[in-house]
């Protein structure tokens, strides 16, 4: 099933952090071939490195490594249900190749996507070119490289595997510590893919509560009913904006952020409106304060002093009912505080 666009913005976001809490040189995530097979063709602003305008070489063909599972460089001719991997995201401060693609089985990465096991490499003895991202030879010394599953049962060993690499030009860089972090990262990559493939289709905006119900069933079965939690969004300074500019102008900054919203978050999160006006998406409490993060900045960016707009965001935790599924009820609670409950563009509650 293809992914939608949405997904390699938000595996940009996880490799910078990947990249972040390493300090790595290169920080990249590789998604098997099939699984974007239909999508759009990657371009070279889309694997942009951030910070830098020399990461993407345009002349650079597509790195192609032969190795078992690729016929003739045709992912399509295997009998294996994954051929090769796609690089999807990066973030480097060297040149990166454009386009890469590593057939399953072939060097690190594939063999981190044919065996679905992390790889910790230090020192890192490898050529670059190995790697599957280098326009140039680089010093590399140090490496992890971790599976990203991309089904729902993480267990298969059928499965299409991805791969998060993380690399250093210093020895001994990374611990075992940092092993797991990049471990998690790659979990909550998977679950990203998961959220995206199991409502690829669905509608991008507001839902009947009933439908809304449905799809946070949906959710918390691939997830898990105890790690849903909805963000509760709501516009504080709607009086305030009908006062100063109008009840049209209120009506249509709110709409603004609210559409706003909606384009930057994935269209899988379930969201519908309450009677009362408020907003209720339904995600994942591991991503919760990630995209909580982009309402803020977004209501941030939104606010000037003559369409002052405040938005409250509130983190519910959802319980579960007896049959093991995520009670709608919580999202009627008012718990609020300091740490689940703020006010962004304006004065902080």
């Amino acid at each position: 099933m293809p992914l939608p666009a949405q997904i390699r913005e938000d595996c940009k976001e996880l490799v910078s952090l990947a990249a972040q809490i390493t300090d790595a040189h290169s920080s990249a995530i590789f998604l098997p071939t099939e699984l974007l097979r239909n999508e759009y063709h990657l371009s070279s602003h889309s694997l942009r490195p951030r910070g830098t305008d020399r990461g993407t070489d345009a002349s650079q063909p597509a790195l192609s490594l032969q190795g078992r599972g690729d016929s003739n460089g045709d992912p399509s001719t295997s009998d294996h249900r994954t051929s090769s991997i796609d690089l999807v995201a990066v973030y480097s401060r060297s040149r990166v190749v454009r386009d890469a693609r590593i057939p399953v089985g072939a060097s690190v990465l594939g063999w981190v996507a044919e065996h679905g096991r992390s790889i910790h490499l230090n020192p890192c003895e490898l050529n670059s070119s190995a790697i599957g991202i280098y326009a140039d030879q680089q010093p590399i010394k140090s490496l992890i490289a971790v599976p990203v599953r991309t089904s729902k049962h993480t267990s298969s060993s059928q499965e299409a595997c991805g791969v998060l690499v993380c690399d250093s030009l210093k020895a001994d860089s990374f611990t075992n510590t940092h092993v797991s972090l990049i471990e998690h990262v790659g979990v909550c990559a998977h679950r990203l893919i998961i959220w995206a493939q199991l409502s690829a289709d669905a509608a991008h905006g507001e839902t009947s509560w009933d439908h809304f119900k449905h799809k946070t069933r949906e959710l918390g079965d691939a997830i898990g009913a105890n790690s849903i939690e909805f963000l509760r969004i709501r516009i504080e300074s709607f009086s305030e904006l009908e006062s100063i500019a109008g009840l049209s102008v209120a009506v249509q900054t709110a709409d603004q952020f609210l559409r706003l919203a909606q384009q930057s978050l994935p269209p899988h999160f379930p969201m519908t409106r309450l009677p009362n006006g408020d907003i209720v998406i339904a995600v994942d409490n591991m991503m919760s304060a990630f995209f909580r993060q982009k309402l803020e900045t977004l209501a941030t960016h939104l606010n000037s002093p003559h369409k002052p707009l405040r938005v409250s965001v509130v983190n519910v935790r959802a319980s579960v009912t007896t049959s093991g599924q995520p009670d709608m009820e919580s999202v009627f609670q008012q718990k609020s505080s300091l740490s689940k409950s703020s006010i962004v563009g304006g004065t902080r509650a």
